[in-house]
């Protein structure tokens, strides 16, 4: 079974931007479309995406010197091409483009057609597509500990520079985690309502509470307090993103300017009064002297984990490199960051292979590709 059509059409993310859709028709007549998210606080070592910064179309923002690349130039190839090969479509498309960060077709270009073909390739072998992930990648399916973004800053919202306060439910029962985190979100709003007033209602890109004039440890307080109070628990965990306020030099942090290793106690007394289970991206991927202090902290002392994201990006060669020094504890996967799928299982192997857990994320500008949610079950 082959490809018989492939169609690129421009749509609009959760943020109201645009970012690219194709869809994949076999020559039996199944179809299956993949959707590219886009994020807003990105890490500098992400793959290129490729958009029109010169047209006054949604402020360069639109995508239709994509729509007509693969119109005229990547569609045409690939007619014909049989399903359930992966690898290689997605080495002829890594090809086509050139560069390492494939700036000259775009990483959502190669994303859309790898995930379009991925998801059909699935649809024509008649699997569900978690078990199709799983098959693929000798995994057992489970349900995944879901990370609940509730209070949000950084670059996704004004106020806190923390980007992500997030609950994990400890149960592993689907319905109970999401009943507890529908709970736990509207009591954290009334409070932080309570405190901060009318901001309160102000939401983020991905619809945390962004309460203007909160601090960092009022939040945590709340959460802590939440959580003592339920008969089942969750954990505490934060998405720092720290590139976000650190300025070259110094970070930024509630009218204070601290060094990485001020920083670094800030950390260590919020963990002390809150029980952290983990940090996301706690110092700039810029900051030497924070990458240093990571190298210092042995595994096995470590009072809460550590998530790369912006250090790693998605890609295998930066979580092997990294893993020889044992710096993570666990690593954030984003489709879009490194912009093929086949890239994106060989990250996952990577991180699999150093024994550290893995976060399958959504972006900031997402779609209704349920993709990732597939991906999270099946690996």
């Amino acid at each position: 079974m082959g490809i018989q059509s492939i169609t690129p059409s421009q749509v609009l993310d959760s943020r109201g931007e645009p970012t690219l859709k194709v869809k994949i028709t076999s020559d039996e007549g199944h179809s299956d479309y993949f959707v590219v998210p886009s994020g807003a606080s990105v890490g500098a070592n992400e793959a290129k995406k490729k958009l029109d910064e010169n047209d006054a179309s949604f402020g360069g923002k639109s995508v239709y010197a994509c729509i007509e690349l693969i119109n005229s130039a990547i569609a045409p190839k690939f007619i014909g091409y049989p399903l359930e090969h992966q690898q290689d479509f997605d080495s002829l498309l890594i090809a086509l483009d050139g560069t390492v960060d494939k700036q000259n077709i775009g990483a959502n270009t190669i994303l859309a057609l790898s995930g379009a073909y991925f998801k059909l390739s699935a649809k024509v072998s008649k699997k569900p597509l978690w078990q199709y992930i799983a098959e693929k990648q000798g995994a057992s399916p489970n349900f995944p500990s879901i990370y609940a973004n509730l209070v949000g800053g950084g670059k996704h919202a004004p106020g806190l520079e923390i980007q992500e306060f997030m609950m994990v439910p400890q149960t592993k029962k689907p319905i109970e985690a999401i009943e507890q985190i529908v709970q736990v979100y509207k009591t954290i709003r009334t409070i932080l309502l309570s405190l901060y007033g009318p901001s309160a209602k102000l939401v983020g890109d991905e619809g945390a509470v962004a309460p203007i004039g909160a601090r960092t440890e009022v939040v945590m307080e709340a959460l802590s307090n939440l959580n003592a109070k339920m008969q089942s628990k969750f954990d505490i965990a934060i998405d720092s993103a720290a590139s976000s306020f650190f300025d070259g030099q110094v970070y930024n942090f509630e009218s204070q300017q601290l060094h990485a290793s001020d920083l670094l106690r800030v950390y260590e007394q919020l963990d002390t009064k809150f029980n952290i289970a983990s940090i996301e991206d706690p110092f700039s991927e810029n900051d030497l002297e924070g990458l240093e202090l990571i190298k210092t902290m042995p595994k096995d002392k470590r009072k809460f984990k550590i998530i790369s994201d912006d250090y790693t990006v998605t890609s295998a060669e930066r979580i092997r490199e990294f893993g020889k020094e044992k710096l993570f504890d666990g690593v954030v996967i984003k489709p879009d960051q490194v912009g093929s799928i086949s890239e994106m299982f060989e990250a996952i192997k990577a991180a699999k292979e150093l024994g550290q857990e893995i976060i399958i994320s959504h972006r900031s500008g997402e779609s209704n590709d349920s993709f990732i949610v597939d991906l999270a079950y099946g690996i």
